[in-house]
């Protein structure tokens, strides 16, 4: 029996290491199809016709077109059964554990809302049953793969969500089983949460590896590994894009910016302000006044 691994060797022209969500349709001719497949993405299984039996580790399941499947990334055995129209047809959509990362923390005050008082199991893989929202949801999906194309990687992101949020809505205990694949990614998590959470505050990279029970050293690689920078850099970037934001009203005095992102003086902000604007939030202030005005002026 082949192994498949998915979703790269579906449709491998459109894979893309680097997009974190993919959606991508289903269709098989066979009576009866097994497969032994390595998800190296985790899946969501929209059935439309037909009917999937999964084996993961020692359990296993069956959905037939009046529920779905998430499946977490790793090795399974499924076998596809047409549906007595005679066809087998499916939306599969994959998502890395950075985009479930995302997701969570997007909506983390929801999450930790429904998880309050609550120990959840860590499941492989979850089902659901479709309601009428369902349905439309992943008629949507259907009507847009329709075209043929493969689809942007923002409307991917867009329709995960959607679906994440209306199961976090509506089913969260069953939806806040579905496990994270490594404690690598948890850890990234917990760094992230620490992290985005303190940008204007005046916590420094010590406290925020003390924040998250790792070493400056672990912390720092981690961090690195996530960002694609140093914590110093990133944050300081970071503190100065919140600063900029702030400097566009005309009634925000420069002086009243920086304890706002976690200075302690206001010498240290300019200097800092200046290493990533080449400017002072006065002078940023004065340019950005000005190009206001004469937009105002051209359009009278």
């Amino acid at each position: 029996m082949q192994v498949i691994n998915l979703p790269q060797d579906l449709n491998p022209a459109q894979y893309r290491e680097e997009d974190h969500i993919l959606i991508r349709p289903f269709t098989s001719l066979c009576k009866t199809k097994k497969n032994r497949v390595i998800l190296h993405r985790n899946m969501i299984h929209l059935l439309i016709e037909g009917r999937k039996t999964v084996i993961y580790g020692g359990q296993s399941t069956t959905v037939n077109d009046d529920g779905f499947l998430f499946l977490a990334a790793g090795s399974c055995l499924t076998t596809s059964v047409l549906s007595d129209k005679g066809d087998y047809q499916a939306i599969l959509l994959y998502f890395s554990d950075h985009a479930l990362l995302d997701f969570y923390m997007k909506y983390d005050r929801l999450v930790q809302q429904h998880r309050q008082g609550k120990q959840l199991e860590e499941a492989s893989f979850i089902t659901f049953e479709k309601d009428v929202f369902l349905r439309n949801y992943i008629e949507s999906l259907r009507l847009m793969l329709q075209l043929g194309q493969p689809l942007p990687q923002e409307v991917c992101i867009l329709k995960f969500e959607e679906l994440m949020f209306y199961l976090l809505q509506t089913d969260p205990d069953a939806l806040l089983q579905f496990k994270v694949n490594s404690t690598g990614s948890t850890q990234d998590f917990e760094i992230r949460k620490a992290v985005e959470g303190n940008i204007t505050r005046p916590v420094t990279v010590e406290e925020l590896a003390f924040l998250c029970s790792m070493s400056l050293s672990t912390f720092k690689r981690r961090f690195t590994k996530i960002y694609g920078t140093s914590p110093q850099r990133w944050l300081l970037e970071q503190k100065m894009q919140v600063a900029a934001r702030l400097l566009l009203d005309p009634q925000t005095k420069p002086g009243d910016v920086y304890d706002k992102v976690g200075y302690e003086s206001h010498s240290s902000f300019t200097k800092s302000f200046r290493q990533v604007f080449g400017v002072t939030p006065s002078a940023y202030q004065e340019q950005n006044m000005n190009v206001q005005a004469q937009r105002l002026n051209a359009q009278d």
